[in-house]
């Protein structure tokens, strides 16, 4: 019988600031990646009859920004997937935990995990007039979908269903850091573009998993565009993390945004429209 396993925790890993330093001492890498840029601009719109949404990042007008990064170069690199009932060891990212409060004079308990709140960066590439979002695997999600599979007699999935699309986005983990600051080290991380934290300006927060952790994500905004290219991003590959970077175009934000079949994050989907709104 086959088992659903985790490929990493999926919750978010420690981040580093090397590729923002390595980043830093390489600009002119910048006219590189503006080259191939430029090259991409070429293949927007461009469809590929036959190809599955899935797969496609010509579907509602998206474009790779990330050479060589694809869903399916990942699933390559996916081996074994086993859900352990039972963590082997303590986690540094999430914490199990159990309250007990009083309410009308009797006592209730209620199940939740500590954990990090986090960060995320709505992107606008002035060039591309697009957001720039990601997309990656999440054990988590492909764990849930294993799970459904096997509770109604089929077989496991394929890899391709446990990745979302997402905003970029970061644990708050550093505490030397201001919020504005982990948002620009995750942009220079997942996404490879140099952004100051004082060019990032404050969306807005809301409350996530209210039922399991009550964590708050708080959204910053900022403009790109690939004069501020530094690397490919992807992010932090010895830390389990494999990340796309894709452009949607903001004509075609709203058929992406309501569009059912592509798993998206709620955060993602709050930019969306935030931008609609604003923009």
């Amino acid at each position: 019988p086959w088992t659903a396993s985790w490929f990493g925790l999926g919750i978010g890993h420690r981040k580093h600031a090397s590729h923002v330093q390595e980043g830093m001492h390489a600009r002119a890498g910048a006219l590189q990646s503006a080259r191939g840029f430029l090259k991409r601009l070429h293949r927007v719109g461009r469809k590929k009859s036959g190809m599955a949404a899935s797969n496609s990042e010509d579907v509602h007008g998206l474009v790779s920004l990330s050479d060589g990064m694809t869903l399916a170069s990942t699933v390559e690199r996916l081996g074994s997937f086993e859900e352990l009932s039972e963590m082997p060891s303590p986690s540094a990212f999430v914490k199990p935990k159990s309250i007990l409060y009083d309410l009308d004079g009797k006592q209730h308990r209620w199940d939740l995990v500590e954990s990090h709140s986090s960060v995320g960066a709505i992107l606008y590439h002035k060039t591309l007039d697009a957001l720039v979002l990601v997309r990656q695997f999440r054990p988590a999600v492909y764990a849930g979908a294993c799970r459904q599979a096997k509770k109604e007699g089929r077989q496991r999935p394929p890899y391709s269903v446990g990745f979302t699309y997402e905003l970029c986005a970061g644990i708050l983990d550093k505490d030397e850091l201001s919020l504005a600051e982990v948002a620009a080290e995750e942009v220079a991380e997942e996404c490879g573009y140099a952004i100051p934290a004082s060019k990032l300006s404050k969306v807005s927060s809301y409350m996530s998993a209210i039922g399991i952790s009550g964590t708050r994500q708080t959204f910053f905004y900022g403009e790109i565009d690939e004069s501020m290219r530094i690397n490919n991003g992807g992010g932090v590959k010895h830390d389990g993390e494999a990340i796309q970077v894709l452009a949607l175009p903001l004509a075609k934000s709203r058929e992406f945004l309501y569009d059912d079949s592509l798993p998206k994050s709620a955060g993602l989907m709050f930019a969306l429209l935030w931008l609609l709104h604003e923009r």
